[in-house]
């Protein structure tokens, strides 16, 4: 009889996967149904009962010999049965949200906040860690119905997150006083203003890449929110939902009143056709229609008027291989806060940065939280070096994480722009590509706008990763050439045309280009303007610095009519001198602003300025 219950026991432990002497495992990442990462999922062992929780990564490490059933749960979430091999070493898992609960689909609820780092009492600079109640402070973004998608950060990660605060006496990176600012080169690669060139990269040049990232940008809806008179609404609550009125992507209206969204961009890879899609801006619902066929408008009964605020923050890849340009572009970021504070008349412009490396580096990340004082981001961007590394990959998703939750973004601005400097992407195991995946619809739903800076090093897999993480957050994209001869070889990505320019003229240049909102008036035309119909000037041209024009082009031609971000809005054929601002505005319910005209003729590329308004 004690022999057969040997026996017995030997039996249940196999079945349990519970064998001791074989030290296997396997890797649980649990996910719901729309690629977002649930922390806290509980996997229990159906026959010995031991439960192992998911990390703020929605991945666990379960110790596992042979085979094991195990039962994956999660509150607000259906659980789910399935049987576990040691053979596997990672297993994925899609929860389906329960009936009761509000998290539809992981992207509409929560609980109305998110949960952020806040401020230590007492400022202990860098390298300062946070406590469990300085981390429960939450920051409430728009309305429970509009909730933002964002994942409490764990405990465990406070670690991981240095803190800077004020000056403790610290001194600057060494040899860094001697370098000067406007020396990096780099041209800029806007998809939105080259669309009609995306769809032969996406299913072209870069086709191969897709299944790597798992972000299908290819479906896309464009809306343009105005008032009755015709003026561009900034941050508004933008969703797209489907026929059953699950919301598919959140977004915010940026300064022009437009917001981009996606449908299939992480869950369904694009592929399926999109039916009964509705456009909702705060309780007004369109039928949704595609880029091909026109924006989507929505006007709302409310006055002109938008905050002069504006969040800009640095995210710095500061492992060794970024040495040489990390050395520049502390100096190119230094003259770049400067001047933007005072390139908007009026515009208060608030900075901050983010360091970081990869794990088993000396630190994750260390942050600069957003500030109204320019000297605090600049002191911390002079003290960091690059070092680390190791491996090609880096960070990325945890880095873009630690901005979203500790950056301290200024939910009322009309502008929240974040650039992220590096030369490497991201590792692309299913854990860090859902983590990926969930800080790029983070950063669509907070209004914050990723412009990508590469440097030298990038591979074609990470270029089409950097467009994308652009195009999903409404952002565009910068490339560091060689032209300024610093760093390594740099990548020329995949575009018609690239015209080079200094970095931190880039850098201004877009931050204005985002900011940049027509007064509350009606605005006039300048007298000296032939008909009222704007200028004309060869490419390339500054938006800013427009000058005398040489003579109107004439003939049938393709047009190409731009916003004053340098977006695509729509391709017009016929007479440029035939379109007056009136019938594009009418047409295409633009918003009031200024708009660009483009038209390739005679051998050069010509631009008419349009100001478009309504009486």
């Amino acid at each position: 009889m004690k022999r057969l219950f040997t026996v017995l026991v030997m039996v249940v432990g196999l079945l349990c996967g519970a064998n001791a002497g074989v030290r296997d495992s396997v890797v649980c990442i649990v996910m719901d149904s729309a690629n977002a990462l649930i922390p806290k999922a509980k996997v229990t062992m159906v026959c010995t009962k031991k439960t192992y929780t998911t990390g703020v990564d929605g991945r666990v490490v379960v110790p596992l010999s042979g085979t094991a059933k195990v039962k994956i749960s999660a509150n607000g979430y259906q659980p789910k049965v399935l049987t576990l091999s040691a053979k596997q070493k990672e297993q994925l898992v899609l929860l389906k949200p329960s009936k009761r609960s509000s998290r539809t689909n992981g992207y509409d609820s929560y609980d109305g906040t998110i949960r952020a780092y806040g401020h230590p009492s007492k400022s202990s600079g860098m390298g300062a860690t946070l406590s469990k109640a300085e981390r429960s402070a939450s920051v409430r973004y728009g309305t429970a119905a509009s909730a933002m998608p964002m994942v409490d950060m764990a405990a465990e990660d406070a670690a991981e997150v240095r803190v800077f605060e004020t000056e403790t006496g610290h001194t600057s990176a060494a040899g860094f006083a001697n370098q000067q600012a406007g020396k990096l080169t780099a041209g800029e690669v806007n998809d939105f203003a080259k669309w009609t060139l995306w769809d032969g990269i996406f299913t072209g040049s870069h086709k191969e890449f897709v299944p790597k990232w798992r972000l299908y940008l290819n479906q896309r809806y464009t809306v343009q929110v105005t008032n009755a008179q015709g003026y561009p609404l900034a941050n508004r609550f933008v969703s797209l939902t489907d026929g059953q009125g699950m919301t598919l992507f959140q977004a915010r209206t940026d300064n022009t009143g437009k917001a981009e969204l996606w449908y299939g961009i992480t869950a369904n890879g694009g592929r399926s056709e999109a039916k009964g899609l509705k456009i909702a801006v705060e309780g007004k619902t369109v039928d949704a229609k595609p880029w091909s066929e026109g924006m989507n408008r929505i006007v709302l009964d409310e006055t002109c008027g938008a905050s002069m605020e504006a969040d800009v923050f640095f995210v710095v890849d500061a492992t060794g291989s970024m040495s040489d340009e990390l050395r520049y572009l502390q100096a190119e970021l230094k003259d770049v806060v400067a001047r933007s504070q005072g390139a908007v008349a009026g515009l208060k412009i608030r900075t901050g940065a983010l360091v970081y490396r990869d794990y088993g580096d000396e630190y994750l990340t260390r942050i600069s939280r957003l500030t109204d004082e320019i000297q605090t981001t600049q002191t911390f961007i002079d003290r960091q070096q690059a070092n680390g590394g190791g491996d090609f990959e880096e960070a990325v998703p945890e880095a873009l994480k630690a901005a979203m939750n500790v950056a301290d973004w200024n939910d009322n601005a009309r502008a929240r722009i974040l650039f992220i400097v590096l030369d490497a992407p991201c590792h692309d195991d299913s854990a860090t590509i859902a983590m990926l995946h969930e800080q790029v619809r983070n950063a669509a739903a907070m209004g914050i706008r990723i412009v990508p800076v590469v440097c030298s090093g990038l591979d074609k897999a990470g270029e089409l990763l950097m467009r994308e993480m652009a195009l999903a957050t409404n952002g565009t994209s910068f490339f560091l050439t060689d032209d300024s001869g610093i760093g390594g070889t740099h990548l020329k990505p995949t575009t018609d045309t690239l015209k080079v320019e200094h970095l931190n003229d880039m850098l201004v240049r877009t931050i204005v280009e985002f900011t940049t909102m027509p007064a509350c008036e009606q605005p006039t035309v300048d007298e000296d303007q032939d008909d009222e119909q704007g200028q004309f000037l060869p490419n390339p041209f500054s938006a800013q610095e427009l000058k005398e024009n040489p003579a109107l082009p004439q003939g049938e031609t393709t047009l190409y009519l731009i916003d004053v971000s340098g977006k695509l809005i729509t391709i017009l054929e016929g007479q440029m001198d035939a379109l007056t601002p009136e019938q594009i505005a009418s047409e295409y319910g633009l918003s009031t602003g200024v708009y660009f005209l483009k038209a390739f003729y005679n051998g050069e590329w010509h631009t008419r300025k349009l100001l478009l308004y309504r009486f």
